[in-house]
């Protein structure tokens, strides 16, 4: 059996192929903003797809070795720790090669007529604009995730490059160690990157959510975007419970107060 890196890739979790082409929609993101929060969100009410970074090169990488060609399922299933990030996302795709992956994917995770693609700023740069959702999905609905604390945003994207948990249910593989340099490198990065996608918003309709509104009240983000997805009656839909858990703890304060005080 091939031993994926995120287990939500693997057949188990296939749907039904659709009976016409989707409609699709992208959640716009910067890491640590509630992105993932979101996305399962929607991919657990049944009625909106199963949105995921199809384009991150961890996703790639499992895709290639579900359905890649011998030799790139071998090459792809050899890859391990930085390596998938440095080399699976990498590897000769062009154009044409990620809208087959995408078209392999909206094969099996379409559900009510809707696909979702999550997609961060870097994964977009990472491919030089190739990746465009409109140039490889067609028409797209947007949707636009962003977190007002942005300090506590890059304190946990520190924590979570140096522990690889990216999400409550991952075991971290190494410890998180507290630099400044570090957290404050982020913080610019995150600033860079939400401009980007503020001069892409300036000609693209979207809904524009919040991470804190989304955390704070998910039934009412969650109807807010089935409603911008065009679904009939987002009212109908339950709410499924947040299973994902907060990361945010002691150690993400005190992170806080020495990056504050200046150390």
């Amino acid at each position: 059996m091939t031993t994926l890196l995120d287990p939500r890739n693997g057949p188990d979790w296939d749907l039904p192929p659709p009976a016409w082409p989707p409609e699709n929609y992208v959640i716009a993101s910067v890491p640590r903003s509630g992105s993932t929060l979101l996305s399962r969100l929607l991919w657990d009410c049944g009625q909106a797809g199963a949105p995921s970074e199809y384009l991150n090169p961890m996703q790639l990488c499992d895709w290639e070795r579900r359905f890649g060609g011998p030799r790139s399922r071998l090459l792809h299933s050899m890859l391990r720790g930085p390596l998938v990030g440095a080399v699976a996302g990498r590897w000769g795709w062009t154009l044409p090669r990620l809208q087959a992956h995408l078209d392999r994917v909206r094969w099996r995770r379409t559900r009510a007529g809707r696909f979702g693609l999550k997609l961060h700023m870097h994964h977009l740069r990472q491919h030089n604009g190739a990746a465009a959702p409109e140039r490889l999905l067609g028409p797209c609905r947007w949707i636009r995730i962003q977190r007002e604390d942005r300090l506590g945003q890059a304190i946990s994207w520190a924590r979570a490059l140096q522990t690889g948990q990216w999400a409550s249910w991952q075991a971290p593989i190494a410890p998180a160690v507290y630099s400044r340099a570090l957290v404050h490198r982020l913080l610019q990065r995150i600033d860079d990157d939400e401009r980007a996608w503020d001069a892409i918003f300036a000609t693209r309709p979207h809904l524009s959510l919040r991470f804190e509104a989304l955390r704070d009240a998910p039934a009412v983000a969650l109807r807010a975007v089935l409603e911008a997805l065009g679904h009939p009656d987002p009212h109908a839909v339950p709410t499924p419970p947040l299973s994902l858990g907060a990361q945010a703890d002691t150690t993400s304060d005190q992170w806080r107060e020495r990056y504050l005080s200046g150390r």
